[in-house]
C-alpha cells in the first residue's frame, strides 16, 4: 500500500494528470505555443489565396489569443467574468479555423483540400481532449467547426447529385462517420481513463485518511503507559537516600522512555512533513540564550562519554533574529545528539554564523567520529535509511532524524549539507532563512519551574478516565503545595464544576462518555462558577487537528503526555489566578494571589 501512496502522492488532482496526457495527445503545434499553429496555416494559405486575407485572419486569430492570455490575469473577483471570455474566445478562435478550412476545401487543388481536412482533424481533436469533461463547453467550442463541416458535405451531396453520382454520396458521408466514430472511442477512453484516475485518488486519500487515523492512535495508545513510565520514575529518582544501584536503574528507565518518546514524535514529525500539514510559526528570539539553552542540554550526555562540548558564535551574528524556534530546535537536537552518539572520543562543536546579505542563520556541527564513507553521503537524508545498515544495531534509531531534518530546513527556507572524512569525523551544516529582528521582546522564561514557589496554592481539578493518570499529575501537583480534585470522567467532572469553584482545569481528551471536548464546552457555555476557569488540555492527543479542536471547544491550553514535570509545574505557574472573558475564552487579565 506504501507504494501505492508513494504513486500517487504527486497527483494533485485528476485535471491535471489527464490534462497533461491531454496536452500530449493534442500535439505540439496546439499546446507547446498557441501561436504556432496559426502561423502555419497563414502559411499554407498564402500561395493560394495572396497575402490580404491570410494577413487579416493571422492577426484576428493572434489577436484573440492574446485577448485570451491576458484574461487570466485578471483579479479574483473577476473570476466568472473571466471564465465567459475564455469561453467566447476559445469559440471564435474555433470559428477562425472552421472558416480557413471551410475556403481551402474549396479550392480545387488537391493538397489544399488534405491541409484544409487535417486541420479540421488537428482542432478537433484538440477542442475534444481540452474540453472533454464538460460536455456543454465541448459542444460549444465544437460548433463551429462541426457547421463548417456539415455545410461542406452538404455542398458536396449536392455536387454529387447533380452530377448524378449516387454512389459518391456514400463516400462523402462515410468519411465524417469514421472520423466522428473514432472521435467517440476517444471520448469515451478519456473519461473512463479520468473515472480511473479518480477511483484512485479516492482510494488514495481514504489510504491517507486510514494512515493519519492510524498514527493518531498510534501515538495516544503509546503516550498513554509512557505518561506513567516517565512521570512516576521522574519521581521516583526524586526520592531521597535511594541507593546507587536503584538511582542508576531510574535513570535507565527514564532514558528509555524518552527514547521511545523521541522515535513516536520522529514518526508523527514524519507524517505530518509527508503530508505537507507541518506549519511554522516564526517569532523573534534571543540567539546566544537559544544556543547557550539547547547546547547545555547535551552537556551531561557528552561528559558521560568523556566528549568536549564546544560552541562558537560569529561576532556578526545578529543578537535576536526571527524563525520558528521550536523547529530551530529539533534540527540543533538532532544533529547535536547524532553527533555525541557516532564521537567516542574527541570533540563536539557547534558553529553559529549570519549571511547578512541573504538573511540566514547558518550552523554546523562537527565531531571527530566515525565519519562516512563517501559512497553513503548521498543516500544519508533519505527517509528510513542509514550510512551503514549495521549503525541501527549499534546505536539504534529509526533512520528519520536527518530526512526531518532536510525537511524542517527546507521547509523554513534553507537546506542541509554534510562534509565527512571516514575514520576523522564529520561536519554537518544547516541554514535556515531568519530575518534581523530589531524591536524589542521578552524573552520566554525558561526557569518558571524555579518560580513555583511565588504562585498560591491553586485548586485544580483533574480529569481523567485512567487512575494512573490522576494518581501522577495528584503526585505532582501536590508536591509544590496545590490541592487536587480528581474526575475519572466529563460527567463527573460538570458536576463538580456546577458546585465548587477551581483556579484551573486540566482536561484529558478522549475519554468514554463524554469526552473533554464536550465536557469543556458545556463548562463553557455554563453561567456556573467555573465558565471563566482556564481548561488546559492534558492529553496523547498531540497532533495539530487535536490541539486545534481543544481551542475550538474553549480550552486555553495544551499539554502533551507523556506529562515532563517542569512543563506542567511551568503551565500551573502560567495560569495560576487567571480568569478569563465571560463572553469569550480569551485571557483578559491574571489576578493576583
Amino acid at each position: 500500500m506504501s507504494a501505492s501512496l508513494k504513486s500517487l502522492s504527486g497527483l494533485k488532482s485528476p485535471q491535471d494528470v489527464i490534462g497533461l496526457k491531454s496536452d500530449r495527445a493534442a500535439g505540439l503545434l496546439a499546446q507547446s505555443s498557441p501561436f504556432l499553429m496559426p502561423l502555419i496555416v497563414f502559411a499554407a494559405a498564402v500561395p493560394v489565396v495572396g497575402w490580404t486575407l491570410p494577413v487579416v485572419w493571422l492577426a484576428t486569430v493572434w489577436a484573440l489569443l492574446a485577448l485570451d492570455g491576458r484574461s487570466g490575469d485578471r483579479a479574483d473577483e473577476a473570476v466568472s467574468a473571466r471564465r465567459w471570455l475564455g469561453r467566447i474566445v476559445q469559440v471564435l478562435v474555433s470559428l477562425a479555423y472552421g472558416l480557413a478550412a471551410f475556403y481551402l476545401i474549396k479550392t480545387p487543388s488537391l493538397g489544399e483540400k488534405v491541409f484544409a481536412t487535417t486541420l479540421y482533424g488537428v482542432v478537433i481533436f484538440n477542442v475534444l481532449v481540452r474540453d472533454y469533461r464538460d460536455p456543454a463547453r465541448l459542444l460549444v467550442n465544437l460548433a463551429p467547426m462541426v457547421g463548417s463541416v456539415t455545410v461542406v458535405q452538404v455542398l458536396a451531396i449536392a455536387y454529387h447529385l447533380v452530377r448524378h453520382e449516387p454512389a459518391l454520396i456514400l463516400t462523402a458521408i462515410a468519411a465524417p462517420l469514421l472520423v466522428g466514430l473514432m472521435l467517440m472511442v476517444l471520448h469515451r477512453d478519456l473519461v473512463e481513463s479520468r473515472r480511473r484516475i479518480l477511483d484512485g485518488r479516492r482510494a488514495a486519500e481514504a489510504a491517507s485518511e486510514a494512515k493519519a487515523e492510524f498514527l493518531a492512535n498510534m501515538s495516544h495508545e503509546i503516550r498513554t503507559p509512557l505518561t506513567g513510565i516517565i512521570g512516576f520514575s521522574g519521581l521516583l529518582s526524586e526520592i531521597p537516600d535511594l541507593p546507587d544501584t536503584a538511582q542508576a536503574h531510574v535513570r535507565r528507565i527514564v532514558t528509555s522512555g524518552k527514547g521511545l518518546l523521541a522515535v513516536v514524535n520522529d514518526i508523527l514529525d514524519f507524517s505530518k512533513l509527508d503530508a505537507g500539514h507541518l506549519e511554522l510559526d516564526p517569532q523573534p528570539f534571543d540567539v546566544d540564550a537559544f544556543f547557550e539553552d539547547n547546547i547545555a542540554l547535551f552537556g551531561e550526555l557528552a561528559a558521560a562519554k568523556g566528549l568536549a562540548l564546544r560552541s562558537r558564535i560569529d561576532a556578526d551574528v545578529p543578537p535576536a533574529l526571527v524563525a520558528d524556534a521550536q523547529r530551530l530546535r529539533q534540527i540543533l537536537a538532532n544533529l547535536m545528539g547524532n553527533a555525541i552518539k557516532f564521537t567516542k572520543a574527541g570533540v563536539v562543536q557547534v558553529s553559529v554564523a549570519y549571511a547578512a546579505d541573504a538573511g540566514r542563520l547558518q550552523v554546523s556541527v562537527s565531531d571527530t567520529g566515525e565519519g562516512i564513507a563517501p559512497d553513503k553521503l548521498e543516500r544519508l537524508f533519505a527517509r528510513f535509511t542509514q550510512a551503514d545498515g549495521s549503525v541501527s544495531r549499534r546505536h539504534g534509531g529509526t533512520g528519520l532524524g536527518l530526512s526531518i531534518c532536510k525537511s524542517l530546513s527546507e521547509l523554513m527556507g534553507g537546506g542541509v549539507g554534510v562534509t565527512s572524512e571516514f575514520g576523522v569525523g564529520s561536519t554537518f551544516s544547516f541554514e535556515v532563512l531568519a530575518p534581523v529582528f530589531e524591536g524589542a521582546f521578552e524573552a520566554e522564561g525558561l526557569d518558571a519551574a524555579e518560580e513555583d514557589g511565588d504562585v498560591p496554592p491553586q485548586h485544580i481539578l483533574v480529569v481523567d478516565d485512567l487512575d494512573v493518570n490522576r494518581e501522577l499529575v495528584r503526585a505532582i501537583i501536590e508536591a509544590i503545595g496545590h490541592e487536587v480534585t480528581e474526575a475519572e470522567s466529563g460527567e463527573e467532572a460538570l458536576r463538580l464544576t456546577a458546585s465548587t469553584a477551581f483556579d484551573i482545569i486540566l482536561m484529558d481528551l478522549q475519554m468514554p462518555g463524554m469526552d473533554g471536548f464536550a465536557a469543556a464546552r458545556a463548562i463553557r457555555r455554563s453561567s456556573g462558577i467555573n465558565a471563566t476557569t482556564p481548561i488546559v488540555a492534558l492529553s496523547a492527543n498531540v497532533l495539530a487537528e487535536h490541539v486545534q479542536a481543544s481551542a475550538e471547544a474553549g480550552m486555553n491550553d495544551h499539554m502533551a503526555k507523556p506529562i515532563m514535570i517542569p512543563v506542567l509545574i511551568e503551565t500551573i505557574s502560567r495560569w495560576a489566578g487567571v480568569r478569563l472573558d465571560e463572553s469569550t475564552p480569551v485571557l483578559v487579565e491574571a489576578c493576583p494571589g
